[in-house]
């Protein structure tokens, strides 16, 4: 019913064409949605590949400060250092991935970071030790010797003073080859001072035998154990120097072990983002060419729907011009139907009926005129004949006249 009228044919072409184009629309906004969710996916890639270039930069200035501090054990090392794994776990922390590879990343950057805070605890007890308990040692083993010096000279023991002189000298030898390797650390420097931890029991054991009184026995016994606590705190000073030499070591395995960690996460997040990348270019470039189809499927639809609705409307429309103009030259049996069910259908319907009525009306006319036309003839005849019979009167007459003048001649002549 909606294709009889040409009000119906325009609202289903129009509708025709907002169906096309509308999914075309549509087409465009789920391919924009879909793109705008690659370009987040693939901004979510580059901002953890942000994220691990920060990391990577964090613990590179962690492991700068870790070497600085193990050199300098400058607090501002360490701070440094800490405030650089914070930062390191932070990001990882706040990073999105794989749940195992991120906690495994973090698990070893803890241990990195307990680690340091062991060497941070170690170098402070070895401070502690070196400026609190041996440096007093130190001085409160030269006042013992001292004053068992002055005993020594009270009772008129000059061995034991003149080995007392050069103990002092070896303790501050000591002290001084200590402090040397309390700096490098180094195993000469350490052998040194050792050498000069038996040079001290040397005087002693041959101090040792020119005790006299009981006084400088008792004094003399002071000095071995402070010398024995003096050494056992020298041994824990190596002991804490030494035990951090496991420990930075381990700390450089986590630390390639961490770098190689971060090195994988960005090949797996390039490698993703490569493919995500690669796809995201198909798939826009597909998504483009079926925009361009349907785009051109609609205007094609469109201008063959519109060719359709003009053909629709002119070809009847010339066909019942031409059928007029014949009706126009007299033509009164031109046929106006159309198959057009359509206005101009209806139209031609009554053009039809009109042309119909008017034969008819012609027809009756020309009955009308031959009837006045037998009429006419017959009217004629009976004129001519009306005609003819007053000639034969008038010849009659005139006959008669003649006759009578003749008889009146006639009787003239006879009277």
């Amino acid at each position: 019913m909606v294709l009889k009228t040409i009000k119906g044919r325009i609202i289903l072409i129009i509708s025709v064409m907002l169906v096309f184009f509308g999914v075309t629309v549509i087409f465009n906004i789920f391919s924009l949605i879909k793109s705008n969710d690659g370009l987040e996916s693939y901004t979510v890639f580059s901002d953890r590949t942000a994220v691990i270039s920060q990391v990577e930069i964090n613990f590179f200035n962690a492991s700068l400060a870790l070497k600085d501090y193990v050199v300098s054990y400058d607090n501002q090392m360490a701070k440094s250092f800490l405030q650089s794994i914070s930062y390191v776990k932070d990001a990882i922390s706040n990073s999105t991935g794989e749940a195992s590879e991120l906690q495994n990343l973090i698990d070893k950057i803890n241990i990195y970071e307990s680690s340091f805070n062991s060497i941070v605890q170690l170098n402070n007890e070895k401070e502690r030790l070196i400026n609190q308990d041996f440096s007093n040692m130190y001085i409160e083993l030269s006042q013992y010797i001292a004053e068992f010096k002055d005993l020594a000279q009270k009772n008129f023991v000059s061995t034991l003073v003149f080995y007392s002189d050069s103990f002092l000298q070896s303790l501050d030898s000591l002290v001084e080859v200590s402090s040397t390797y309390f700096q490098s650390k180094s195993q000469g420097d350490k052998n040194s001072v050792l050498a000069a931890f038996n040079q001290l029991d040397s005087y002693l054991l041959t101090m040792q035998y020119g005790i006299t009184t009981d006084d400088l026995k008792q004094k003399f016994a002071e000095i071995q154990e402070f010398v024995t606590q003096f050494k056992n705190t020298f041994e824990k000073i190596v002991q804490a120097i030494e035990s951090q030499d496991p420990i930075i070591q381990e700390m450089e395995q986590l630390r390639v072990e961490i770098l190689n960690l971060l090195e994988e996460q960005r090949a797996q997040l390039k490698e993703q983002q490569d493919t995500l990348g690669s796809r995201f270019i198909k798939e826009n470039n597909r998504s483009i060419l079926l925009t361009i189809i349907l785009t051109v499927i609609a205007f094609v639809v469109a201008i063959i729907t519109v060719i359709y609705l003009i053909r629709s409307i002119t070809k009847p429309l010339l066909e019942l011009r031409n059928k007029i103009n014949q009706f126009k030259e007299g033509d009164l049996t031109v046929d106006f139907q159309v198959k057009s069910k359509d206005e101009i259908g209806q139209m031609a319907l009554a053009l039809s009926e009109m042309s119909k009525e008017l034969r008819n009306s012609m027809g009756s006319i020309r009955q009308a005129s031959d009837k006045v036309q037998e009429s006419s003839v017959n009217l004629t005849k009976t004129s001519q004949e009306s005609r003819e019979n007053s000639e034969e009167l008038k010849r009659q007459m005139d006959t008669i006249q003649t006759y009578a003048e003749e008889t009146a001649g006639n009787v003239e002549e006879v009277t």
